[in-house]
């Protein structure tokens, strides 16, 4: 899964911290970060799904792309959040 924030203030380079540790709040059990990086004017987090969570998977996306769009704070915001090609 791929997460697209767009910082309201800084840079994203600045940012990719706090990024990383908002999108971890708000996953919990349902994922870990795989990677994040700036890119442009947008920072990129890539995500795995919980494996062990109990849905289908496009259930889980489904699902994670109103939780995240929902719960990420007023200091980002969420560009897009897609499935990804395994």
């Amino acid at each position: 899964m791929k997460v697209i924030l767009k910082p309201i203030l800084g840079t994203p380079k600045a940012n990719l911290e706090r990024a990383k540790v908002e999108i971890e709040r708000v996953l919990s059990f349902r994922g870990n970060i795989v990677n994040t990086h700036a890119s442009g004017a947008k920072i990129l987090v890539k995500v795995e799904i919980n494996p062990k969570w109990d849905l289908p998977l496009s259930e889980k996306v489904d699902y994670l792309k109103e939780w995240i769009t929902a719960k990420v704070k007023t200091v980002f915001e969420v560009i897009s959040v897609s499935a990804t090609e395994h």
